[in-house]
This record gives structure tokens, sequence and C-alpha cells, in this order.
């Protein structure tokens, strides 16, 4: 258990939580830790904080870029990284001292390539465990391909897959670096589900500490995740383009269903937060339609049985109308009263 995992850290604008952030990876339990934090051109006193942590601590290097965004922030401390493993905090949340020393556990017992905990999602005074629903324990790339591939990319109830939450990863090295595997630099949205389902696709022995909640998750109901740009659907389809460029060429597992999951996830988020606006009954309409009238959204809703996805009756409803592109007004009408 001497190998050394590599911490990358984005940063940006954190100085509000990156005290804790630090301090909790500094006091894991394993200490054979190279801290990477990358600086992404804050304009508080983020990098300063940095700095003096990096003057306390040899393990911590400190790099400042600029502004370009968490994925290229990750993908320049992936080009730092010396260590056998890579893990990612970000700078707004932190990990349980145990986190990496029990991670390494299982990936040394087991010659793991990733290995996975569970986390905690914590919005003000409520803390809730968050799991997948997939068998706890190893997984050699037979399993892999018999229990996990079907869902890999997308599940079948149009919900993310586990390897979504990439600071829940412990990953060899190897793995990203052989294959050449990056974030895909400016994409504000699910950045990290192209490059959790690749790494997954490429690891041969896998571990899940399924309900050990070693990561701390604070869910911002301003972070990107849940804000609404006008440019959200093109980031969507610019990854939507990304995911089916990778897999649709894999010849050894047919990845057609999630790649066209995945699409329908996006519609559902991108008209989900079009209901929300502050707009008139026109405008949202108008870009609802501009969505649902995209070739490539038809072309999915062909080649995809409705009546077969684990989603409820309701949530059926909706997706037949969005595929008949009937009923828009009524719909806009009824879900923005919700």
């Amino acid at each position: 258990m001497n190998s050394l995992i590599s911490v990358i850290v984005p940063v940006y604008n954190a100085k509000k939580y990156l005290d804790r952030c630090i301090q909790s990876i500094i006091n894991q339990k394993y200490k054979e830790l190279e801290i990477i934090l990358v600086d992404d051109g804050s304009k508080d006193n983020s990098l300063e904080i940095c700095k003096s942590y990096a003057d306390k601590d040899n393990r911590i290097q400190v790099i400042h870029k600029e502004n370009a965004g968490v994925s290229a922030a990750r993908n320049t401390g992936i080009e730092a990284a010396s260590g056998d493993f890579i893990a990612f905090v970000d700078s707004d949340d932190y990990i349980d001292e145990n986190m990496y020393f029990n991670m390494m556990q299982k990936a040394s017992e087991y010659n793991c390539d990733l290995v996975m905990c569970d986390c905690y999602k914590v919005r003000g005074n409520n803390k809730c465990i968050f799991t997948h629903d997939i068998i706890s324990g190893f997984y050699d790339k037979e399993q892999l391909y018999k229990e996990y591939f079907d869902k890999l990319l997308m599940l079948d109830s149009i919900n993310y897959p586990a390897t979504i939450s990439n600071w829940v990863l412990l990953i060899k090295t190897d793995i990203i670096k052989e294959n050449n595997l990056r974030y895909p630099e400016g994409i504000k949205y699910s950045e990290d589900l192209l490059f959790g389902s690749q790494v997954m696709y490429y690891v041969n022995r896998f571990y899940y500490l399924k309900g050990e909640c070693y990561y701390c998750y604070i869910d911002n109901p301003s972070s990107a995740t849940n804000t609404y740009y006008d440019k959200k659907w093109d980031n969507f389809l610019e990854l939507y383009n990304k995911i089916d460029c990778f897999f649709s060429k894999k010849k050894d597992f047919d990845f057609t269903n999630q790649i066209n999951y995945c699409l329908l996830f996006f519609i559902y988020n991108s008209i989900g937060d079009i209901y929300g606006l502050n707009n008139t009954l026109f405008e949202k309409r108008r870009k609802i339609l501009k969505i649902l009238n995209d070739k490539q959204v038809c072309e999915m809703f062909k080649a995809i049985d409705i009546d077969k996805l684990n989603i409820s009756k309701k949530q059926k409803i909706i997706t037949k109308c969005y595929k008949s592109k009937m009923f828009i007004t009524a719909l806009i009408i009824y879900m923005s009263k919700k």
C-alpha cells in the first residue's frame, strides 16, 4: 500500500470552502499523497490560500492558470500527476479521513484499476447517502460485461450511471494516461459523464465499496448543475456527439440504446429548465421546439421504444408528446405551474 495517490483539486473562487477541503485531504490516514491544487484564474484570494498550504506541506503543489473551466483545470492536474493512482476532489467538498486508506486497501488486495465508494449529499443541515443500484464488491472484466456494461453510460430509467460522480473514484493512472483520457474542455454540464464512462470502459478489475460514504458532496443550488443558460442545449448536444463518437465505434459491446438514452436525458434536463424560465409562453414553446426539431433528436425518437423505458407512466406520456411534438403548449402551462 505504498502507492502514491495524486489528488487533483480544481479551484475557482472557492475561498469560502477551501480551508475545509484542503484540510480534509491533508488529514488523510493514507499519507502517500501528491496534492495538486489547480487555480483556474480565481478572482478572490483562493490562490493565496493554496500557496499558504503549499508552504506548510511539501506534498502540495500549486498550479496557477488562466480561467478555462473545470475540465481544463482537471486536465492540467492529470498532466502534472506522477502518482500510481489519481483521485479528484471539488474545492467546495470535503472527504473523510479514512477515504484513501480504505480504498487503497481494496486496490491493493484485488489489484484493481478502479475503486469506487459512496458519498453523502449535503444541503444545509441535511445529509443523505447517495448510492447506486449495482452489486457491491469485486468485478473482473467478465463480470463488468455481464453486470455493468448495460448501464455504463445511462440507465434505462434515464438516470446517470455510477461513475458520474468522478470524485468517488480512485483510478489507476495508467488507465487514464495510456488511453489518453481527458475531460472534454468547453463543456459546462455533465463533463464528468463521458470521462467516468470512458474510465470504466477500459477497467479490467473494479471494486465497489457500496454503502461506505467517504466523500461529502455539497449540493450548491447556484452550481452549474443547477442553473440554466441559453447555450445549455448546445452544450449537451456537443457532449452527446462526443459520447456517440467514442462509444458507437466499440465492437465488444453494443451501446446504441444507452447513447440514445443519453440524448433523451439531455432533452429532459434542457426542457425541464425551460419550463421554469421567466419567459412568455411563446418563447418557451419556441425554445422547446428548437430542441425537438433537431435532426438527431428526431432520429433518436425513431430508434427507441418509449414503452420499454423504466420510467413512470406520466413521464412516458410526456416523452410521447416530445416525440410527436403535440400538446407542447398544454405541457408548458402544466409544468410551469409545478
